[in-house]
């Protein structure tokens, strides 16, 4: 029953990456048009790996911005051979309930990558932010204008700063209006610290005022966020800790058992018993880690 299962889902599992290709297909060639008119208006932007771009969902395509990753046609043919070649090989030499744990895995542990390196570079972007803040007002202290000083401190900002703000001070020195530029690179990243530079610039932009107070005040507001964050991590680096153990014992012991006494990891795979005995046990572990994360997730 259990194999006759994973069978069934692996074969609808199968059947909608066969549909997510085809519809992939279908609005890469229905964008072809918008993407040529976009190379013959800027032609020195994108290039080709932007005109191989595909379209993610809403939800998704700040993650990847966050993440600075760029997912192309050819990326995607890449994971689909590796996932037919692993999916086939698990069918063929540990049966199907092992392509299917595997084939459910994969998804999370993906999310879960993707997760952490834009965690890990929203966090390096944000300690760096009040610097080129700082760089910011001294530029438009001595007489630049606001959008000659975004774009000219970037020169001496970390290298994570200016990775992100790149595009934006490509748009600036092409006469881009700096509220809606700034504007669209928070609703592009959908970081809160860079919501509030936008919402500072585009308010000061809008109502008046003296801006360099204004991001002097930001700047301490992030380096208040910043330490905040710190101490939040040095406080519960024993939980962490603690809950990253309590995830990898069960798999540890598993592999211990396997190694003394081979014939164990029989019952899990040729019995019918075993095998819903192993897919719950799955089950629970990611459930676990999905639980446990959340937990020692913190916002502030």
């Amino acid at each position: 029953m259990v194999r006759a299962g994973a069978y069934l889902l692996l074969a609808l599992l199968a059947l909608g990456v066969m549909a997510g290709c085809l519809l992939a297909e279908r609005a890469r060639d229905l964008a072809s048009i918008d993407r040529r008119l976009a190379r013959m208006a800027a032609p020195h932007v994108g290039g080709a790996r932007a005109a191989n771009r595909v379209s993610v969902p809403e939800y998704i395509a700040p993650l990847l911005a966050q993440a600075q990753l760029e997912i192309t046609m050819q990326d995607l043919r890449m994971v689909a051979l590796i996932a037919l070649a692993v999916t086939g090989g698990l069918l063929l030499f540990a049966g199907p309930v092992a392509a299917l744990a595997v084939v459910a895995a994969a998804p999370v542990a993906g999310w879960s990558w993707l997760q952490g390196r834009a965690r890990k570079r929203t966090e390096a972007l944000t300690d760096a932010l009040p610097l080129y803040l700082d760089g910011v007002r001294q530029l438009q202290a001595v007489g630049n204008s606001l959008s000659q000083a975004l774009e000219r401190a970037l020169a001496d900002a970390p290298e994570i700063v200016r990775s992100y703000f790149a595009p934006t001070a490509r748009r600036l020195e092409m006469g881009a209006p700096v509220a809606e530029t700034m504007q669209h690179l928070a609703d592009r990243l959908r970081i809160p610290e860079v919501s509030m530079l936008a919402a500072a610039i585009r308010t000061n932009l809008r109502f008046g005022g003296s801006l360099g107070t204004t991001l002097t005040n930001l700047a301490a507001i992030l380096r208040e966020r910043v330490r905040i964050r710190r101490e939040l991590a040095a406080a519960t680096s024993e939980s962490r800790i603690s809950a990253r153990v309590l995830i990898v014992m069960p798999l540890l012991a598993m592999i211990l058992l396997v190694m003394m006494n081979p014939a164990y990891i029989d019952f899990f795979v040729h019995d019918a018993r075993g095998q819903k005995l192993a897919t719950g046990a799955i089950g629970l572990e990611l459930l676990g880690i999905v639980i446990v994360r959340r937990m020692m997730r913190l916002e502030f």
